[in-house]
C-alpha cells in the first residue's frame, strides 16, 4: 500500500516515482576578481506543510523530517560568514498531525528556534481565515476552537499582493530590508493568485488578490521604494509555481520574471506551490524552488558589490536532505516529543484494513473510503440533541489519501482529511438536494466536463449520462428506497468549505438554516474508534450511486479509434502508482484547480513525470505515443545512451519522424520490451493511443519499475 506504518516511528511517505533531486544545480560561482564583493548565502525552504516527523522516500532513499532538515540548515549556515534563513510559504497547512493538532504552533515554534530571518505567505496560510493567519504570525489566541495561543513569529513575514478590502492596504508589510555583511537585501513577498480557488471562501474573506498586471506594478513600485532606501539587491519571495526542465524554467514565477523590465532591480525570484525543482534564469532573474516537505533546501549564493549594492554574480544549489549518516537535531526532536507526549493517540492503532478502503475514482463514482467518511459525517454530534442527520455529502477533493493496508493510526486518518474543516448541518429541501447533485457535473471554461462526484450517505440515486444535467438524476431516494420528497425539508451534513459554496456547490449557500459543529477529522477518528473498536475497518461500495453511461449503440458509421487524452493517461498512471504526495493544485494555466484530473496532474508534476509546454499542459489533447514514452521513461530512471538510442530508433522505417526529445525515451522502452511497433516496422510516434493500449503500456512500465 501507499502508506506504510511503523508503530512508534515517523510516518513514512513513499514516493513511487523517482525524484531525481540534483545536489548541485547551477554554477558554483566564485569570488569576483576584484576580491571586494561580499558573499551572502540565502538558505531557504518552501512548502514545508508542517511535516515535522514525516519521512519521504527520494530516489529510493529516506529523506526529510524536521530534525534532519534542521541539521542540514544549521550546517549550511555554519559554513558561511554571511547568510540569511528564509521560507517561502505553505510552511503550515495540510500539515502532519504532530503539528496540525495544535494549530501548527509546533511548526511555528520550530521556525523560531531555527532563527528564520524572513518568510512569505503561501495559499495554505489562508486555510483557516485571516484572523487565524494573523494569530499565527503576530501571536495571540487562535480563533479556531480558542484552545491554542500562538507565540507569534520572531521573524518578518512579507506579502505585497494581498489587499485588505476594508483599508485598501496590504494585509501585512509588503517588504523588509535585512542587512548582512554590511550590505542591504530587500525581500518582497507574493502568493499565488490561485489562492482563492485553493482554499475555502471563508479563508480569503476580507481580502482581494492583485491581478497579474497589478502584481507587476506592485513589485516595480516596492522595488523602487527599496532603491530609494539604498537597497539594490532585491529578492522576491513569490509562492508561485515554477519548474526547470531540460534547462527551461516555466510557470507563474517565470511569467512574472518575463513581465518585469529586463533592467529590473529584482535579482532572484524564489518559487513555490507546485513542489517542484526550479533553478534557472529568466529575463535576468534567477528562479529557484526546492521541492517540498523538507526533502530539500536551496542555497542561493550572491556576490554583492558593497559600494553599489549591486549583485555581480548569482547562482543556486538545491540539496536533498537524505537521512543516511546525518544526526538528528536535538532541539527539533524535543519540539516533536513535546507534541507527541500531548497526543499519544498519534501512534496507537485504531484498527486494521486489508487495503481495499480507498478513494479510487472518487471524482466519478462511489468509493469505499468516500462512503466511510460520509457515514461518519452523518453520525456527527452537533450538540443539539438531535438524531443523526438525514444525509451527508463529502467533496472528493477533500479526500487526500487512502487507508493503508495493515495498522491504521490517527496519523493516517489525518492525512486523509488534513484541512481541519468544520462540519456544518444544513436544512435543505428535497429539490435542493437534487440541485446539489446536478452541481456535481460542471464544465471547464472550454466546455469540457468537470465532474466532482459527491460521496454520499443516507440516500441513493441513478444518473443517466445520456440526458442533460438538469434531467440527469432519474431516481432519488432514501436508503430504504422510498422517494425523496422535493418539498420536504431534510437535514444534511457537509464541511464548511462546501457550505460556503466551494467546488461550485452553490445551492448550499441557500440552505434554510445552518449549524456549525465539530472538526471533520475528530468526527472521523471517533467514528472509527466507536464502530470498529480496534478491529478490521471495513467499507465497500454499496450501489449508493448508479451511473448510466452514455449510450454507444452501433450505427452504420464506421468505427473510429478513441484515443486517450493527456489528462486521462496521467490519471491512469497516478492511479496505478497510488501517488499521493501533494496538497496543492497543479501550476498549469489550462488546468483548473477543481478539474477532475487536477490532483493526478499535480502528483505527476511533483513526481517529475511531466512539465507541460509554456505553462500549459493541454490536458484534453490526445497523447501521442512518443509523449507517453517520455513520461514512462522517467518512471524507469535510466535511458539508452545517445548511440544506442539512435541505433534502436533507426531500426524502424519511420524512426526519423521521432522528435529529438523522445528518442532516448522511446529507445529505452523498446529496449526493455515495453514499447513495440505500432504496425509492421513502424513506430508512428505522433499517433494517439487507445485507452486499452495506454493501460497496457502503463502496466508494463510499472511492472518493469517494480522488477
Amino acid at each position: 500500500m501507499y502508506w506504510k506504518k511503523v508503530l512508534g516511528q515517523s510516518t513514512i511517505r513513499v514516493a513511487t516515482a523517482a525524484l531525481l533531486l540534483t545536489q548541485l544545480l547551477g554554477a558554483a560561482g566564485s569570488v569576483s576578481a576584484a576580491g571586494k564583493d561580499v558573499e551572502v548565502h540565502l538558505i531557504g525552504i518552501n512548502d514545508f506543510h508542517g511535516q515535522l516527523d514525516t519521512t519521504s522516500i527520494v530516489s529510493d532513499k529516506k529523506a526529510g523530517t524536521a530534525p534532519i532538515l534542521a541539521t542540514y540548515l544549521k550546517e549550511a549556515q555554519a559554513k558561511y560568514e554571511h547568510s540569511l534563513l528564509f521560507h517561502n510559504g505553505d510552511s503550515v497547512g495540510a500539515s502532519a498531525p504532530v503539528s496540525s493538532l495544535d494549530r501548527d504552533e509546533p511548526t511555528m515554534e520550530w521556525m523560531n528556534m531555527m532563527g528564520f530571518d524572513v518568510g512569505s505567505l503561501g495559499n495554505h496560510e489562508f486555510d483557516q481565515g485571516i484572523a487565524a493567519l494573523k494569530a499565527q504570525i503576530f501571536g495571540g489566541l487562535d480563533p479556531k476552537e480558542g484552545k491554542v495561543t500562538h507565540a507569534g513569529a520572531k521573524f518578518d513575514y512579507v506579502n505585497a499582493n494581498v489587499i485588505e478590502t476594508a483599508t485598501g492596504k496590504t494585509l501585512i508589510k509588503p517588504y523588509v530590508i535585512k542587512e548582512v555583511g554590511g550590505v542591504k537585501i530587500g525581500f518582497i513577498g507574493l502568493v499565488t493568485k490561485s489562492t482563492p480557488a485553493k482554499v475555502s471562501p471563508s479563508g480569503t474573506a476580507g481580502v482581494r488578490f492583485l491581478s497579474a498586471e497589478e502584481e507587476v506594478e506592485a513589485v516595480n513600485k516596492y522595488a523602487k521604494e527599496l532603491q530609494d532606501q539604498g537597497v539594490e539587491t532585491i529578492i522576491v519571495l513569490a509562492h508561485d509555481p515554477a519548474t526547470t526542465k531540460e534547462g527551461v524554467t516555466t510557470g507563474e514565477a517565470a511569467d512574472l520574471a518575463k513581465a518585469l523590465p529586463a533592467d529590473s532591480p529584482v535579482d532572484v525570484i524564489v518559487a513555490g506551490d507546485n513542489h517542484a525543482l526550479a533553478n534557472g534564469e529568466v529575463n535576468g532573474k534567477l528562479i529557484v524552488q526546492a521541492f517540498s516537505y523538507g526533502t530539500a533546501f536551496e542555497d542561493i549564493k550572491l556576490m554583492i558589490d558593497p559600494a553599489t549594492g549591486d549583485v555581480t554574480e548569482k547562482s543556486a544549489t538545491v540539496t536533498t536532505t537524505f537521512q543516511e549518516g546525518v544526526k538528528e537535531d536535538s532541539e527539533t526532536l524535543a519540539i516533536i516529543k513535546k507534541s507527541l507526549d500531548k497526543h499519544p493517540e498519534l501512534t496507537k492503532p485504531v484498527g486494521t484494513t486489508d487495503g481495499s478502503v480507498t478513494r479510487t475514482d472518487a471524482y466519478n463514482n462511489e468509493a469505499a473510503l468516500g462512503n466511510l467518511i460520509a457515514d461518519s459525517m452523518r453520525a456527527a454530534d452537533f450538540g443539539d440533541k438531535a438524531i443523526a442527520a438525514d444525509f451527508a455529502f463529502m467533496n472528493p477533493g477533500g479526500i487526500r489519501a487512502d487507508l493503508p493496508k495493515g495498522d491504521v493510526t490517527f496519523a493516517d486518518l489525518a492525512k486523509i482529511q488534513p484541512f481541519g474543516n468544520t462540519l456544518v448541518k444544513l436544512e435543505l429541501t428535497g429539490e435542493q438536494i437534487k440541485t446539489l447533485l446536478q452541481q456535481q457535473w460542471g464544465s471547464n471554461a472550454d466546455g469540457t466536463p468537470n465532474t466532482k462526484t459527491l460521496q454520499i450517505s443516507g440516500l441513493k440515486y441513478t444518473a443517466d449520462f445520456n440526458k442533460p444535467v438538469a434531467e440527469r438524476v432519474t431516481s432519488l431516494s432514501l436508503e430504504d428506497g422510498s422517494p425523496i420528497d422535493p418539498a420536504k425539508t431534510y437535514t444534511a451534513v457537509v464541511n464548511n468549505f462546501m457550505a460556503a459554496g466551494g467546488d461550485n456547490y452553490k445551492v448550499l449557500v441557500d440552505a434554510k438554516s445552518s449549524l456549525a459543529g465539530p472538526i471533520d477529522l475528530d468526527v472521523f477518528y471517533q467514528y472509527i474508534v466507536d464502530t470498529y473498536k480496534g478491529a478490521d475497518i471495513v467499507a465497500k461500495t454499496e450501489g449508493r450511486i448508479t451511473n448510466l453511461a452514455v449510450s454507444t449503440e452501433e450505427t452504420e458509421t464506421p468505427a473510429t479509434t478513441e484515443f486517450i487524452s493527456r489528462a486521462e493517461f496521467v490519471s491512469a498512471l497516478v492511479d496505478l502508482l497510488k501517488l499521493n504526495e501533494v496538497a496543492t493544485a497543479p501550476a498549469f494555466k489550462d488546468v483548473a484547480a477543481n478539474a477532475a484530473y487536477a490532483d493526478a496532474i499535480a502528483e505527476a508534476t511533483h513526481a517529475g513525470f511531466i512539465q507541460g509546454y509554456g505553462g500549459n499542459f493541454n490536458p484534453d489533447r490526445d497523447i501521442t505515443r512518443e509523449e507517453a514514452a517520455t513520461i514512462l521513461a522517467k518512471l524507469l530512471k535510466g535511458q539508452a545512451s545517445d548511440k544506442n538510442a539512435a541505433t534502436i530508433i533507426a531500426g524502424f522505417e519511420d524512426g526519423k519522424t521521432v522528435s529529438t526529445y523522445a528518442v532516448k525515451s522511446m529507445a529505452n522502452l523498446i529496449d526493455k520490451g515495453i514499447l513495440s511497433a505500432a504496425e509492421k516496422n513502424l513506430l508512428q510516434p505522433k499517433q494517439g493511443l487507445s485507452t486499452n493500449d495506454a493501460k497496457a503500456l502503463i502496466q508494463k512500465a510499472v511492472a518493469a519499475k517494480a522488477s
